[in-house]
């Protein structure tokens, strides 16, 4: 029992030593390996980032006799030695502070799903839409109320009113009589609420609706919204969110996502109610190309791709990590091979960096403009075409993690464009953007165009790029409403 208890302390402690020396300038701890055994004394060899190592022993027990394990004293030592730590009172209390941040969960997943699941939402729509008739579908001018629905996060919860994030295609219909062919009725419903749907009238010759939301619904309104983008932003009241659930919250937004990371689905499929499904990230970003929401559009979406059973009502849904944090938006997924072979297990969901820039951007916009409805995308654009090169992996052994970075080349540049006054070329390699006194370094290509959707009118932009591999500088100067281009 004695040997058990010394390597399940090792386990357990190697990964916080791990973690703090990823941040420390100091050296720091990156492994822990048995490196002899002479009768029941085992030497372990501590190897530090500056290439250096420590030893310390560990005596066994021996023919049922118990042996004394390794303390916490004989880690702390260990790192006095390198300079790590003062061996006083203060310098344990420090050291015990920074490495003992440990919580051990015994189902993730479980625990996962409690802490997002006050921040989902599912979401049933009403269209008025032409009954369609199979002989003459161009003579029946009844109007019907057609029923869709998907799913959403609460985004941003203000003690008046609350933002809720879904897909864009789940407000809109191509086929709605609306004028701007989103939903006329948008109604959301929390975990464990009950959803009630009636229907008045199957169809008339009138727009007026035909069925009535009940329940423990929440009417919603419509702000605004990309095609382009797929996210919808909803407002709805706070105080009947919170009459309603008590525990509703805002999503918890991650600050990082990797290949091979816990992706929990949780959605409304086939609008029988919120459920959960679990699976992993098998490609960090990708671009995929498909039909937008007015079914004629191309649209090419930069996506996460997942193994998480996703179908039809997930849409608009979170994707969560092993901590119930926002790591995206569920958009789609793959049913069929090229050739016609059914697909399973390929879903595809917007990065939650995109995804809540794209919604700030609404959201900042629908406030500025007196809460106009209907807003759209408003974006800094330099008529530049990016493109990847020189993309690698690398993999970091301290925080577990495979990290992909690549350069923004621009590649094209059109005439008359922002970047051509300025004095962009073809070949620059796009380093850093600063926005007023915020500068953001670009390791992946996309990341250009998410950060230009953050730029607002009177902000200061300049541009870093590596030309020839010189350092230069393209100063965009004050940015002013003329130079925003709306995105639908």
């Amino acid at each position: 029992m004695k040997k058990f208890k010394i390597f399940l302390l090792l386990i357990i402690m190697i990964p916080c030593i791990f973690f703090f020396g990823g941040c420390s300038e100091k050296p720091y701890v990156t492994k822990i390996e048995k490196t002899q055994s002479i009768g029941n004394i085992d030497t372990y060899t501590v190897y530090y980032s500056d290439n250096s190592t420590s030893n310390f022993t560990i005596e066994n027990g021996e023919d049922g006799k118990d042996g004394s394990d390794i303390s916490i004293e004989d880690i702390f030592l260990s790192c006095v030695e390198r300079g790590m730590y003062e061996n006083t009172n203060e310098g344990f209390s420090e050291f015990l502070s920074n490495y003992l941040n440990l919580s051990v969960e015994e189902n993730s997943v479980n625990q996962a799903v409690i802490n997002a699941m006050p921040s989902v939402v599912s979401i049933f729509v009403e269209h008025p839409e032409y009954t369609s008739s199979s002989t003459f579908p161009y003579l029946n001018k009844d109007v019907s109320s057609n029923i869709y629905c998907g799913a959403g996060v609460i985004y941003k919860m203000n003690e008046d009113y609350s933002y809720i994030i879904t897909n864009y295609h789940v407000v809109y219909s191509s086929g709605s009589l609306t004028e701007n062919k989103i939903a006329r009725l948008i109604y959301a419903y929390q975990y464990g609420k009950n959803v009630v749907v009636t229907e008045t009238n199957s169809s008339n010759a009138q727009e007026s609706p035909t069925v009535a939301f009940g329940g423990d619904g929440i009417e919603c309104e419509y702000i605004g919204g990309s095609l382009n983008y797929d996210i919808a932003v909803l407002k709805v009241s706070t105080s009947s969110l919170l009459e309603v659930n008590p525990s509703a919250k805002a999503v918890s937004i991650a600050s990082d996502y990797n290949l091979a990371d816990t992706a929990i689905a949780i959605g409304n499929p086939e609008g029988d109610g919120i459920s959960v499904t679990t699976g992993v990230i098998s490609v960090v970003s990708e671009n995929i190309l498909m039909t937008g929401a007015d079914d004629k559009t191309e649209v090419n979406f930069r996506v996460m791709r997942v193994d998480t059973s996703v179908n039809g009502g997930n849409s608009g849904g979170g994707l969560f990590n092993e901590k119930g944090e926002l790591i995206g938006i569920v958009n789609s997924k793959l049913v069929y091979s090229s050739d016609g072979t059914p697909i399973d297990n390929i879903a595809y969901a917007l990065p939650y960096d995109n995804v809540t820039k794209v919604a700030d951007n609404l959201i900042y916009y629908y406030e500025l403009n007196g809460s106009t409805s209907s807003v759209k995308i408003s974006k800094l654009l330099l008529g530049i075409t990016l493109e990847s090169q020189n993309s690698q992996a690398s993999y970091d052994y301290i925080t577990g993690e495979i990290n992909i970075t690549d350069n923004a080349v621009v590649s094209e540049i059109d005439s008359n464009s922002l970047a051509q006054s300025k004095g962009m070329q073809v070949g620059d390699i796009i380093t850093s953007i600063k926005i007023n006194d915020n500068e953001y370094e670009i390791t992946q290509y996309y990341q250009v165009s998410d950060i230009l959707l953050t730029i607002r009118s009177g902000d200061q932009v300049l541009i870093n790029v590596s030309r020839n591999n010189v350092n230069n500088s393209i100063v965009i100067g004050e940015v002013t409403d003329d130079m925003l281009t709306t995105i639908s």
